[in-house]
């Protein structure tokens, strides 16, 4: 049974909703036997706060649109039909150049009010650069040389693709793409695996640009009974609420990653599916929202899991064999060592290695592409020689000494960047 006592550390923000009035209801709806691994599930939860979601989002709007030579226009991503045409639905037809509504007229907002007021203050600031929501006319006046959509999670991928597959329904926009006048950018703070693949499939070609890769339970780096039993706690369980069919999420996406402002459907439906006529399950996030109290469990940063505990973890029953690295001074730093030791136990999701390290999508990929050219690493981010070295520390400090020269020479020239004599 889980208790506050456990090895859990509720000092750890995701590991405070447990501890939270809702988590320990929540808690309290499993079996005896299973609230251990529920709680191991709230505790892998990535947990984005208000604050951290849109800095990050307004820093990589700004990233890519100064890419792009000329305006740039943006949109919040929006629920639409797939047989709908953005720009004639939402054209209006007393002012063609007036700019479009962001979100649907009557709708119950979700993340598109609030990707809608961040691109509305980007804009303010630069509207020679960048549109808010442009209607066709404005883009052709303003000859605007890409479009960005912007959405929080693509999760599926669907909605993302719905929205993008409208606007290239327009004629004008197919014309500007095929002559190379115009480019598509889907712009989200993550993505699965899965939508990724399905927004970068789309005729035009859209590159897709993100903050973090999203976890998925199926990407964690734990053990693989630990996975088993995770997985088997969401299909049992998930049979209680009112959307049975989502157990694992909406498309079995398994997101494991919720926003301060609303849960994913996404994630598995323990979660947050509503109470129903014919059930009674109470969710950690009731029908997507999460509570004031539940909100405090938010960090204003996302941050590295404990090398040590994540290792343990993977090991599962087994003792771990943890890098000498790891448990001391490393040369090579503690984020670097736990790096190479998640490699070293068949862990290679870039997603994962994003996960554990608490970095986002280019300082991660920076952190591979330095383990790359360092040897320790090769290009499929398989472990080297030399990485099982640096982790097995058969490299002393004292052989370390020899590969620069002493200093206080006359001259001097690092051996190690001469050629052959």
């Amino acid at each position: 049974m889980y208790s506050a006592d456990s090895s859990f550390s509720s000092s750890d923000f995701a590991l405070r909703l447990p501890n939270t009035d809702r988590g320990k209801a929540w808690l309290a709806q499993f079996d005896a036997d299973d609230q251990e691994n529920a709680a191991r599930l709230l505790g892998a939860l990535t947990l984005v706060s208000h604050s951290a979601f849109e800095r990050a989002v307004t820093s990589l709007i700004l990233s890519e649109a100064a890419r792009i030579c000329g305006p740039v226009a943006l949109y919040a991503t929006r629920e639409l039909g797939d047989d709908l045409s953005y720009y004639e639905a939402m054209a209006n037809p007393n002012d063609a150049m007036a700019p479009l509504d962001a979100v649907g007229r009557g709708a119950d907002l979700g993340s598109e009010a609030r990707i809608a007021a961040i691109i509305r203050n980007l804009c303010k600031g630069d509207p020679e650069k960048l549109l808010n929501h442009p209607s066709l006319e404005m883009l052709r006046a303003t000859k605007a040389k890409a479009i960005i959509v912007v959405d929080d999670i693509v999760g599926s991928g669907k909605r993302t693709a719905g929205f993008i597959r409208a606007m290239w329904r327009s004629e004008s926009v197919m014309s500007w793409h095929s002559r190379h006048q115009i480019k598509f950018v889907a712009l989200a703070y993550t993505a699965t695996r899965m939508g990724k693949g399905l927004v970068s499939g789309l005729k035009c070609k859209p590159k897709v640009a993100l903050v973090r890769e999203c976890p998925t339970f199926g990407e964690i780096p734990w053990h693989g009974d630990i996975e088993e039993a995770i997985t088997a706690l969401c299909n049992r369980y998930g049979r209680r609420t009112s959307r049975r069919g989502m157990r694992f999420g909406f498309k079995k996406t398994m997101a494991a990653l919720v926003f301060e402002h609303g849960c994913p459907n996404n994630a598995p439906s323990i979660l947050w599916a509503p109470v129903g006529e014919d059930s009674d399950w109470q969710p950690m996030f009731p029908d997507r929202t999460v509570l004031f109290e539940e909100a405090s469990a938010f960090p204003p940063d996302i941050t590295a899991r404990d090398p040590v505990a994540m290792l343990t973890e993977l090991a599962g029953d087994a003792e771990p064999e943890l890098p000498p690295a790891i448990l001391g001074e490393s040369v090579l730093g503690l984020t670097t060592t736990m790096v190479l030791a998640l490699v070293a136990s068949g862990i290679r999701s870039r997603a994962a290695l994003s996960y554990a390290t608490g970095y986002d999508a280019l300082e991660c990929a920076s952190l591979l592409d330095r383990c790359v050219a360092r040897g320790y690493l090769t290009a499929t981010l398989r472990l080297t020689s030399e990485g099982r070295a640096e982790l097995k520390e058969e490299i002393r400090p004292a052989e370390r000494s020899k590969w620069v020269p002493q200093r206080g020479e006359d001259s001097y020239y690092p051996q190690q960047l001469r050629g052959p004599p």
